[in-house]
């Protein structure tokens, strides 16, 4: 794929940052929980299943944390919560299908980068994610199985 198809595909995608202050047993206790389930727990546990309180269409999920984000997925669909799904994490409301997920080098604090006010899931712009992904340091990308 050329750098400009990719750059028109970001474009028309929709980007939503999604916060995860949800420290319980269902949710992630600390940073290092997040990222494992970034980089294997997602797929290996969940079937790509990611479970969310929201039901914002999105393309692409940023994974923020205590306003870090730390990575981002690539969605495939958007589904109904199973039974299994609420006994996986009761408060689900919409299950993404992900077709692969990423995880930062280096987490980005987004407050830095002019992107604020993201209690309920914000849309950013794809020069946005663009910036994102820059400040980085580097992506390591996992694809489902």
């Amino acid at each position: 794929m050329t750098k400009t198809l990719k750059r028109e595909l970001s474009i028309n995608n929709k980007i939503i940052v999604y916060g995860h202050a949800d420290k319980s047993e269902y949710g992630f206790p600390t940073e290092r929980d997040l990222i494992e389930y970034l980089q294997n727990k997602l797929f290996s546990r969940y079937s790509g299943r990611y479970h969310f309180t929201q039901n914002k269409k999105a393309d692409i999920i940023i994974v923020l944390r205590d306003g870090f984000a730390y990575g981002h997925l690539n969605v495939e669909d958007i589904e109904d919560p199973t039974p299994r799904d609420k006994e996986e994490y009761p408060r689900v409301t919409r299950v993404y299908m992900i077709r692969s997920s990423a995880v930062y080098n280096k987490p980005v604090k987004l407050s830095d980068i002019g992107i604020r006010g993201l209690s309920f899931g914000k849309r950013i712009t794809a020069d946005q994610f663009d910036e994102i992904k820059g400040f980085a340091n580097g992506i390591v990308e996992y694809p489902r199985p």
